[in-house]
């Protein structure tokens, strides 16, 4: 036995005896200016500028809050005329008008409350979105110039919405997902998008969502459906950092729910399909990394017209 055992412990003693402190020198890069820009069928541009962070950074409000630029000049070229945009911050804002904001920028009001963030957009209604028409973006802030152009395409409205029991357990009479009815037409290039809003209340008098969500995967092309009516379904969408929630993901009976349905380009949907695989790997170490497929020139982003058609829904069997 003793005899044996040798072996292991000479082995163990010389790992033992090779342990060794060892420093690994992260490397950082020059942060870059990131775009989220969105132009809708009948309403104002919004577009809101970060920086991007280290991996290794540490993550508080402030630290997100200090991502968020608040300097700059944006101007949109819809074909005739170029529009400077209107910069507005939240720190001007006053608090009881802050969560109506906090939905139409689709930033959590208590950062809103807690940091000067601001975005920037028309609210005089002289640039509204129109199906078929291009805008050209451009972007000058700390010393760079950013640029994209989108398309808002022709809507493309659902034949039908309905909800579904998702009947996961015995007897489950309450929780479902929504279905729609899409017919593509039939010219390949067509991309959407689905987001929902729950727009009836809680016990404490609440909007249950607080604004548009879209769940994951939210956004498809028709490469494989060009031409036809299927049906397809989607669970509900989250606020992120929303905490515990026993429900998440399913729609419930008595639910009144709001549905846009977003028709886009090809290299929109390229950036939110891949933004999505990018959020689908973190954390999974048999995933490659999914590199975010961009938009915008001389920094990273999304400038995207949307044709947008709305739809309403009550969750009823």
């Amino acid at each position: 036995m003793k005899k044996q055992l040798l072996p292991y412990l000479v082995a163990v003693l010389t790992l033992i005896a090779c342990e060794k402190e060892i420093t690994v020198d992260l490397p950082r890069t020059d942060p870059k200016i990131v775009v989220e820009g969105t132009i809708e069928t009948g309403r104002p541009p919004l577009v809101l500028l970060t920086r991007t962070q280290n991996y290794f950074d540490p993550t508080s409000i402030e630290s997100i809050a200090g991502s968020y630029i608040s300097d700059a000049v944006v101007t949109i070229y819809d074909g005739n005329n170029t529009i400077t945009l209107d910069r507005i911050c939240s720190s001007s804002i006053p608090d009881d008008q802050l969560e109506a904001v906090a939905a139409a920028v689709g930033i959590d009001v208590n950062l809103l409350r807690q940091a000067n963030i601001c975005a920037w957009t028309k609210l005089d209604n002289t640039l509204l979105g129109q199906e078929g028409r291009t805008y050209r973006l451009d972007v000058q802030a700390e010393g760079n110039t950013l640029t994209s152009t989108t398309t808002i395409p022709g809507a493309v409205a659902l034949d039908s919405l309905w909800f579904k029991l998702a009947q996961n357990n015995p007897g489950d009479d309450t929780l479902g997902f929504l279905w729609g009815t899409l017919s593509d037409p039939d010219t390949i290039g067509n991309a959407y998008r689905w987001f929902a809003q729950r727009i009836n209340r809680d016990a404490d008098g609440v909007p249950k969502d607080s604004r548009f969500l879209a769940p994951s995967f939210s956004a498809f092309e028709d490469r494989y459906v060009n031409g036809l009516t299927f049906d397809f379904s989607y669970n509900r969408g989250s606020e992120p950092f929303g905490g515990d929630d026993p429900e998440a993901g399913y729609y419930k009976v008595g639910d009144t729910v709001v549905v846009k349905f977003a028709s886009m380009g090809t290299a929109e949907y390229r950036f939110y399909n891949s933004f999505a695989n990018n959020v689908a790997t973190q954390g999974d170490v048999f995933s490659n990394p999914a590199n975010v497929r961009s938009n915008i020139e001389g920094g990273l982003g999304i400038w995207a017209g949307l044709g947008v058609r709305l739809d309403t829904v009550i969750c009823v069997p």
